[in-house]
């Protein structure tokens, strides 16, 4: 990939309007969910991600203030195009390359939600991997599954999922289907609120960690869903299901709650 300088990187009205947009997104949740309090429960040490670029040059400086930088190897695919520099978060790169694919408003994910995922989420919420996510599980967090089966959907009369096939998860994972749509039904956001309410017992302290497979979009986006929903201590479990198989731990069938329709 050819550098371009700091100077021509500025001139590119596409990462600008991207860079704009992540930016705008961490600073609202970072305005609804306040410092986040300093449990003693064990998170896993969920690593701040950083790097530098190819060559172990430091980057430069970007415009706004960003996180730090993720390794450019990480990228995924369709992260950016030739030029943009190795600097702007990963999230940032993939919407400056493919901006129809996000809600301009919210920063959501809205189409070709099973893709590859960036390695960084605004926070508040945070990356974990198989190993912290486990710890956290272990320690009482709340997992919450967000696979959205294929044809998935629920009676309208009882609120009884329909779902084409069995599903596996993580022992004493939640699953809630479709809640990780770039833009949910009004009935699914209730239905994932009035969840969190009756998982976590009210408590917004309480961890929670969220995922699906891998290369899926809808738990990034419930993952910072959940965050501006107020619960202040949330992980994304980006490799999900795919990456606990991977680590020869157990899965179990699971089946979603039912949708409240009264």
């Amino acid at each position: 990939m050819r550098r371009h300088s700091f100077s021509a990187w500025l001139r590119r009205p596409s990462l600008r309007a991207a860079a704009r947009l992540w930016l705008g997104v961490v600073l609202g949740l970072g305005a609804l969910a306040g410092p986040e309090p300093g449990r003693a429960l064990a998170d896993g040490g969920a690593a701040q991600l950083g790097g530098v670029p190819r060559g172990g040059k430091a980057a430069v400086a970007a415009p706004a203030p960003v996180p730090a930088p993720v390794p450019a190897s990480t990228v995924a695919p369709d992260a950016a195009p030739d030029g943009v520099l190795d600097s702007a978060p990963d999230s940032a790169r993939i919407m400056a390359a493919h901006p129809d694919l996000f809600d301009p408003r919210s920063g959501y994910r809205i189409a070709r939600q099973h893709a590859p995922t960036p390695t960084d989420i605004p926070p508040p919420a945070r990356v974990v991997d198989a190993d912290e996510a486990r710890a956290l599980i272990a320690a009482g967090a709340v997992a919450i599954d967000v696979f959205g089966a294929s044809r998935a959907r629920y009676d309208a009369l009882d609120g009884m999922w329909l779902v084409s096939k069995p599903h596996l998860s993580l022992p004493g994972a939640t699953w809630l289907p479709e809640t990780g749509r770039g833009a949910p039904e009004p009935e699914i956001e209730r239905y994932l609120r009035e969840n969190l309410e009756r998982l976590t017992g009210g408590d917004r302290d309480r961890p929670v960690v969220v995922f699906c497979v891998a290369d899926c979009w809808m738990s990034w986006n419930a993952a910072q869903r959940i965050a501006r929903m107020g619960w202040r201590r949330v992980r994304w479990f980006r490799l999900g299901v795919d990456g606990w198989r991977e680590r020869g731990w157990p899965l179990e069938p699971v089946s979603p709650p039912p949708v409240n329709v009264d």
